[in-house]
């Protein structure tokens, strides 16, 4: 693990600016004894230096310190559909627990990776959600869903296209066709020339 990576991950999972003495203390880098590493850090787009307090604070994409601003932002992102997990990862370091339990409370929907982790948050807008019948439940968690690598062969088993592909026609390049030697016909103003081919070499009689 290279010394900047290990001071940004310190950084990462602090919600609060840390200075250089609680930096040195907990990553055991000296970053005051390394000119290029202090740059490297003062320099990097994830990281804010205060100049006045002497601290270094991760900046992450999104402002998240509690469940209620995941929620806000969930709300506020809602017209554009679902946010990546990932993307959301380095914003809060207790972002799993607080998906959970916002899942439990039922203000989100969360799809998840085969592993169970979430891959995929939405909000959940409480007035679109409508009873559905017990017997209609029970045929659609009976229903299997190919694994995603199988899905566009079950697809077209089943007769049906993921999308519609166009094949662009490769128009091929004409190809400059070679003038065919011709033999040229030439004026004769000399006539003491007249009886003389000057399409051929001229060889003079011996």
């Amino acid at each position: 693990m290279s010394q900047l990576y290990k001071v940004i991950n310190f950084l990462k999972n602090c919600e609060e600016p840390q200075s250089v003495v609680s930096i040195i203390s907990r990553t055991q880098v000296d970053i005051t004894k390394n000119p290029s590493l202090w740059a490297k850090l003062v320099d990097n787009d994830k990281i804010e230096y205060n100049t006045v307090n002497k601290t270094f604070s991760y900046k992450p994409a999104y402002s998240i310190k509690s469940k209620e601003d995941l929620l806000d932002l969930l709300i506020k992102k809602r017209d554009e559909g679902g946010m990546d997990y990932r993307e959301l990862k380095d914003s809060y370091s207790k972002l799993s627990d607080a998906v959970e339990e916002l899942a439990n409370e039922g203000q989100i929907l969360v799809i998840r990776n085969k592993d169970g982790n979430p891959r995929v948050l939405f909000y959940n807008e409480m007035q679109y959600n409508t009873p559905i019948d017990e017997e209609f439940r029970k045929m659609w968690s009976e229903i299997e869903i190919p694994d995603e690598t199988d899905l566009p062969k079950a697809l077209e088993n089943a007769g049906l296209k993921t999308m519609e592909v166009f094949e662009k026609k490769v128009v091929a390049e004409p190809k400059l066709k070679r003038s065919k030697t011709r033999n040229r016909k030439f004026k004769i103003t000399n006539t003491h020339l007249s009886n003389i081919d000057l399409s051929r070499d001229y060889v003079p009689n011996k």
